[in-house]
């Protein structure tokens, strides 16, 4: 299995080349472009927050503690006196950090569902929705998010198929097929509440417009599938 550097930077390599490829067709600015950049990075890393000894998982539930804090906590700005806002922060962060964390742990295995091309679409489609609906950026500009997540993602199911093919000791390890693989076929109940997500991220995702503008733009015949998914014709 591929080590935490070596996950890192093959999400910094390949995250490099498509920021600078969208950026050179004129599809973003610099700030966007180094956004995408840092979530392609992310996506890199995101797959191993189903082993609870590693640095992304510790990292992603530290993070989600703190912006779900400061959330929770803005909400009682103006009604709970400072010693209290303190209080829920504290008890907000202490519950997502180690108390959600020890469930999540405990529910999920090394090589999971979490490592499949499955999970993959749901991290873009969540990175869609969230620059869309929380974010506020254009549906286009949510899209390429969603498109660099599953980029990273990818990398990452990527490299630890190849680090189970040891060249030197011209041996295949069991590994092998463990981790790009389309969904989870030993937990089935795992991957049925990851298509559930897919499903329920795909309906609440932005309009696809801009995307099949694009795809016009280049001559992709899209106008079947512009009447489907819009309603409308070519």
């Amino acid at each position: 299995m591929a080590d935490f550097k070596v996950h890192l930077y093959g999400a910094v390599a390949t995250s490099s080349l498509a920021a600078l490829s969208v950026y050179s067709f004129g599809w973003t600015g610099p700030r966007q472009t180094l956004v995408l950049f840092l979530v392609g990075v992310a996506g890199g890393l995101l797959p191993d927050i189903d082993c609870p000894k590693s640095n992304p998982i510790r990292g992603f539930f530290a993070l989600l503690g703190v912006v779900l804090a400061f959330g929770m906590t803005f909400s009682f700005v103006g009604r709970v006196p400072l010693p209290g806002l303190a209080l829920i922060w504290a008890l907000v962060f202490v519950t997502v950090r180690y108390g959600i964390f020890v469930l999540f742990a405990r529910y999920t295995v090394h090589r999971g569902i979490w490592h499949s091309g499955l999970a993959a679409l749901a991290a873009g489609l969540a990175s869609a929705n969230l620059a869309y609906h929380a974010v506020g950026l254009t549906a286009w500009e949510s899209w390429l998010a969603g498109l660099f997540m599953v980029l990273g993602y990818l990398t990452h199911l990527t490299l630890d198929e190849i680090a189970s093919v040891d060249l030197q000791g011209r041996r295949i390890k069991r590994s092998l097929g463990s981790a790009l693989k389309p969904f989870s076929l030993e937990r089935p109940w795992t991957s049925l509440a990851m298509l559930l997500l897919v499903l329920l991220l795909g309906v609440s995702a932005p309009t696809l417009a801009p995307v099949l503008a694009v795809a016009d733009h280049y001559g992709l015949d899209v106008a079947m599938l512009r009447a489907r998914l819009l309603g409308g014709g070519a």
